[in-house]
């Protein structure tokens, strides 16, 4: 399968999921970004890695993970997955995520998915809207934008 070219695509978007634990938040969006031919298999595990040194808990009921710099080799192409749970997972113990985002970036991309993501999801009004949606399509021009904007 060629590397896919967009960041962010309406079938990375996944609404009304359930998971029982933050490891199973974290593999649900690692096998989307697997799927989407963004991520090799070991990325997952370098994903929940990362959890044990530094949360990806962002605040406003969303949390980013994303893989251990040592592992950028795993990382085939940018993109990101988004995962909402309406019903919530713990994250750290003391948080609640609602909005999953998985991110995989190339080189110094890395950088630039993040501050994208968070100026969209510092609004707190914007995160619950996202996280409360049914529509993947706002989910997809929410979070779409930052790089829609930029093309």
């Amino acid at each position: 399968m060629p590397p896919p070219t967009p960041v962010l695509s309406l079938e990375l978007i996944r609404l009304g999921e359930q998971a029982s634990s933050r490891d199973e938040a974290i593999d649900r969006v690692g096998q989307m970004l697997m799927d989407g031919g963004y991520v090799q298999p070991a990325y997952v595990a370098s994903m929940k890695e990362r959890e044990l040194t530094m949360s990806t808990y962002v605040g406003n009921g969303v949390a980013i993970p994303h893989g251990t710099f040592d592992d950028k080799t795993l990382i085939l192409a940018t993109g990101i997955a988004v995962a909402q749970f309406p019903h919530g997972v713990t994250w750290d113990g003391s948080n609640i995520a609602y909005l999953v985002v998985g991110i995989a970036a190339i080189r110094q991309e890395h950088i630039g998915v993040l501050a994208n993501l968070a100026r969209v999801l510092e609004d707190e009004t914007v995160a619950k809207a996202l996280w409360m949606t049914t529509s993947a399509d706002f989910v997809y021009q929410t979070l779409g934008r930052p790089w829609q904007d930029e093309t």
